[in-house]
Formats: structure tokens, sequence, C-alpha cells
């Protein structure tokens, strides 16, 4: 079976033999840490910092929709979502804004970040 970073270096080069290069992420996105019990803390914080609760529930998604997030339609427990998705060989890493809102207005976000993999 294939290592996670056997997986990542292979994927790299294929994609730089002519394969099209995903898009940038938005910057609350970009640049994690490279260990996930890093990242996820860090990307949570800056969802925090970028939708700070009160905030208008309408233009957070208007930001997150032109950040390259897909928005969910409907509430998962509650939950709004809007999320990144990207596949590599094996493995599926996803950015996901959640968030409720009451009257118009965010009551409660936070971030997940993390992988999916078979």
């Amino acid at each position: 079976m294939m290592s996670r970073l056997a997986a990542f270096l292979l994927f790299s080069s294929l994609s730089a033999c002519g394969g099209a290069a995903p898009p940038s992420l938005p910057p609350i996105a970009d640049k994690l840490p490279s260990d996930i019990r890093d990242a996820e803390p860090e990307f949570d914080r800056r969802v925090k910092a970028a939708y700070p609760i009160g905030s208008p529930e309408e233009n957070t998604v208007a930001d997150l929709r032109r950040a390259g997030f897909e928005v969910s339609s409907r509430a998962l427990d509650g939950y709004r979502s809007a999320d990144i998705k990207r596949a590599d060989a094996i493995c599926q890493t996803i950015w996901s804004v959640r968030w409720k809102a009451d009257a118009g207005r965010l009551r409660e976000v936070f971030g997940v970040y993390g992988f999916r993999c078979p």
C-alpha cells in the first residue's frame, strides 16, 4: 500500500506534467500548518476572526461563495456549512465553515479541517 507522502509526491509530479493546477485556496484556508493537530485549530481561529459572532449571515455567505466555498442550502443539525473539497490520488482534504444564525446574524461559527481517506 502506498504511503500518503508517496501518493502526494506522485500526484504532485503528475500535476506538474501538464495537469491543470487546482484553484488557489482562499487566505483562511491557505498555508495551514502541515501537522493536522495544529492545522485544524488554526483554521478554526481564522474562521472565527473572519466571521465574528453577530456578523450578517448574508454577508458571510456572499464572502464564502466569492472565496470559492460551496455553500449548503440546508442546515444539518441546525448548522449551515460552506465547504471546499480537494482530492488527490488517495485522500480528500476538506475545509468547512459551519455556523448557526438567528435573525440574520451569526450566533455560532467554527471551522473544520481534515482528511477523508479510504
